[in-house]
């Protein structure tokens, strides 16, 4: 059973969700505008990757503030 971890406000307009999926794997989604559930990351986190979320989730919300729809038809997601 996934659990709720913590929710963050790392950057304006967005929450991001931590959740423990089980001892080793962490899930974080976020609602950016007011969109919700985006699956930014799956997996076991260190510092590069908290980096990398805040990256991605700033990039998928400036896309949205320019009016791009495009992002809302993409797999979104950091690459590993």
């Amino acid at each position: 059973m996934t659990k709720i971890i913590a929710r963050h406000k790392w950057i304006a307009g967005t929450t991001i969700t931590e959740s423990d999926v089980n001892d080793e794997i962490t899930r974080f989604t976020a609602t950016i505008r007011g969109y919700r559930n985006w699956r930014i990351f799956q997996g076991k986190v260190d510092n590069h990757t908290v980096e990398a979320i805040i990256a991605r989730v700033k990039q998928i919300r400036d896309r949205i503030d320019a009016g791009d729809e495009d992002v809302f038809y993409e797999i979104v997601g950091i690459d590993h």
